[in-house]
C-alpha cells in the first residue's frame, strides 16, 4: 500500500467515514475486549501503511498503557487511588477506537477531498457548507494561538496575566477568524446552487476494499463474539 501521486493519501476519504462509523459501533457496543484490541491493532496497521509510523507507534503504547493501568496497576493500587482514576482510564480505553480512527481521518484528509466526497455521497450543500467551514476554523485558531503565544514570550508576561493575556485577544479573534472564513467561503462561489466541478478525482481502490471488508468483519464480530 502507498500514496497514490497527488491524492495525499492511499485511501479515499469515503473509506474513512466508514471506518469511522464502525469505530463507534466498535466503541458503543462491543462485549468483547479483543474486539478493540483487534480494532486498534488494524488502525495501527493502516497507519503504517499510510507511512504514519511514529503516529502508530504513539498511539498503540497509549493504548498499551492504559491496558497497564486498568488491568495490572489499579487493582493493585489503594482503593482510593483506584476508585479516582479507575472510571477516567475505563472510558479512555472505550473512546479509543473513535479517537484513533478520527486522528488518522484528520492527518489524512485534505479539505478539497473531504468536500468532494461529501458531494460524490449526495450530502446537503448546507451541511458541506458547514462542516468545510468548522474544519478550516480549528487550525486557523490554533495557528492564532502559537502566535499570541510567540507574542507572550517575547513581552516576558509574568504567570498570573497569562491567561487574561491569552484569553481576550483569542476570543476577539475567533469572531473574526470565522467572519473572515465565511467570506471566502462565498468568495469562491460554495453558495453556488450550480454543480460543482473538481480537478480531483475519487476512486475506490483495492487498498480501500480491504479496509472496508475488515472493517464488515469486525462490526459483525461486535455483535456476534461476547
Amino acid at each position: 500500500m502507498h500514496n497514490r501521486a497527488g491524492s495525499g493519501s492511499f485511501l479515499d476519504p469515503r473509506t474513512f467515514l466508514l471506518l469511522l462509523l464502525f469505530a463507534n459501533a466498535i466503541t458503543f457496543f462491543q462485549k468483547s475486549l479483543w474486539i478493540e484490541i483487534g480494532w486498534i491493532v488494524f488502525i495501527g496497521i493502516v497507519m503504517m501503511a499510510a507511512g504514519r509510523y511514529q503516529m502508530a507507534v504513539q498511539w498503540l503504547l497509549s493504548f498499551g498503557i492504559l491496558l497497564l493501568l486498568q488491568y495490572i496497576v489499579l487493582p493493585a493500587a489503594p482503593e482510593i487511588i483506584s476508585a479516582i482514576f479507575a472510571l477516567l482510564v475505563n472510558y479512555s480505553i472505550r473512546m479509543f477506537p473513535c479517537l484513533m480512527t478520527g486522528a488518522l481521518m484528520i492527518r489524512e484528509i485534505t479539505l478539497r477531498r473531504f468536500v468532494l466526497a461529501m458531494r460524490k455521497l449526495h450530502i446537503s450543500e448546507k451541511l458541506i457548507i458547514s462542516l468545510s467551514v468548522t474544519i478550516r476554523y480549528f487550525p486557523a485558531i490554533k495557528e492564532e494561538t502559537r502566535y499570541i503565544r510567540d507574542a507572550m514570550s517575547l513581552r516576558k508576561i509574568k504567570f498570573s496575566k497569562k491567561l487574561e493575556a491569552m484569553l481576550v485577544p483569542l476570543m476577539m479573534s475567533a469572531t473574526a477568524t470565522a467572519e473572515e472564513l465565511s467570506a471566502a467561503a462565498v468568495t469562491r462561489g460554495i453558495e453556488n446552487p450550480i454543480k460543482k466541478t473538481s480537478l480531483l478525482t475519487l476512486k475506490l481502490n483495492s487498498a480501500d476494499y480491504i479496509c472496508c471488508v475488515t472493517g464488515c468483519l469486525f462490526l459483525v464480530g461486535t455483535f456476534i463474539i461476547k
